[in-house]
């Protein structure tokens, strides 16, 4: 059992480090390394698949690097099918598609990660909002309240699937 748990522990930390590298230098809108989200939406994982999808689930929106690169670092196919429907090309597919696409797709992997996703810049885009507010900064505050409330369809729009939410919450 102990060797099991050292296994599945070692290729956690070797998917943070994926992440880590990936993120280098990055910073989010309010100027904090942007590794901060990805660690907060692993951190949120129920399964060793969830914590992977979560550390991971910008990395190929955010770098150079592709599925196949990360296939090639040995990310299992499990995870690497989550990060297939988690990675949203903004160039061939709009957000509420993309999230439609990931709620269609019935991968509980995926839709736990992305409901972790939106969860947690939820939370960050309240207080970056009020911070923005409490600032007077008026067009961060149009900023935010784009983003917040797109994040706020797309996390209802999974909740209120009925397939998506059977699957969410069976899971849990």
């Amino acid at each position: 059992m102990a060797a099991h748990i050292v296994t599945v522990m070692t290729k956690i930390e070797e998917t943070l480090k994926i992440a880590l590298e990936a993120h280098a230098g990055q910073e989010d809108l309010d100027g904090n390394p942007a590794i901060l989200h990805p660690l907060a939406v692993g951190l949120m994982g129920n399964s060793d698949a969830e914590i992977k999808a979560g550390f991971l689930h910008d990395v190929v929106e955010d770098s150079s690097m592709t599925l196949e690169d990360l296939k090639n670092k040995g990310v299992e196919d499990e995870v690497i099918a989550a990060l297939a429907l988690l990675s949203h090309d903004k160039e061939k597919v709009g957000y509420f598609e993309y999230v439609e696409n990931i709620i269609a797709s019935g991968n509980v992997t995926a839709i736990h990660v992305k409901l972790n996703d939106l969860h947690h810049n939820l939370q960050r885009g309240k207080v970056s909002y009020e911070a923005a507010v409490a600032s007077n900064d008026a067009a961060k505050i149009k900023e935010l309240e784009r983003i917040n409330a797109k994040h706020e369809k797309a996390l209802e729009m999974i909740l209120t699937s009925r397939d998506a939410a059977t699957l969410c919450f069976a899971m849990r």
